[in-house]
């Protein structure tokens, strides 16, 4: 049986850079766990949770700062965020560690909570704590360099994720909910982070990998 392990930022990044894939390899018997790092706010968890609970893979909802601007660990601390994601694992055997991209441009932009998740992940294999097959980021940029727009998969990523019609729709639908929980909180004013990202949507899903190469169902370019 196949282990993945996912370190996310926030409540909507699973589903948004890697939601097909772990919908479709779950169906092949793949066991995942999915960590969400800053999952405080109450509306923001329960999308997280259902979101795991519906793929069948287990949630771990932490409750750390949500910060878009700032140095990454400006306002959260390094060890405890590695300690919770390393007590949340449990000393399982992972197969796969899936997280955000460690370029600096990150998916779409620099964002600090998702160079954070990251670098968990980094801190939590140079202490041995995980000891994964492989490495699998997230590899985006915005379609448009620049400006506000859509992500794509980046030119060279090591491996890529086709999706099908049903898969995008169902991923559609999810981030049209990731939408719509944005827009009820009244802290974003009626407004949502993903309306920058255009169709925040991306399809083919893309991943730069290091160490084995993902198996099948992903593929190469």
């Amino acid at each position: 049986m196949t282990h993945a392990l996912a370190v996310v930022a926030h409540f909507d990044d699973a589903a948004i850079w890697a939601g097909s894939a772990i919908r479709r390899t779950r169906t092949l018997g793949w066991e995942w766990t999915i960590v969400c790092t800053c999952a405080a706010e109450e509306s923001r968890r329960r999308y997280f949770l259902e979101f795991c609970a519906e793929l069948g893979a287990r949630g771990i909802a932490l409750e750390f700062i949500d910060h878009p601007d700032g140095d990454p660990f400006s306002r959260n601390s390094r060890v405890a965020m590695a300690a919770r994601v390393a007590a949340a694992v449990g000393g399982a055997a992972v197969d796969w560690v899936f997280s955000h991209s460690s370029d600096a441009a990150g998916e779409y932009g620099a964002h600090p909570n998702h160079a954070e998740a990251a670098q968990t992940v980094a801190d939590l294999i140079a202490s041995c704590a995980l000891q994964p097959r492989g490495v699998a980021q997230f590899a985006y940029r915005r379609f448009l360099a620049g400006r506000a727009g859509p992500p794509v998969a980046q030119p060279d990523a090591s491996q890529i994720f086709v999706l099908d019609y049903e898969e995008i729709s169902w991923k559609a639908a999810w981030c049209a909910r990731a939408r719509d929980v944005e827009t009820r909180d009244p802290a974003l004013g009626g407004r949502s982070w993903l309306e920058g990202l255009a169709w925040p949507c991306p399809s083919p899903e893309a991943f730069t990998v290091t160490g084995n190469p993902l198996p099948r169902p992903f593929d190469g370019w």
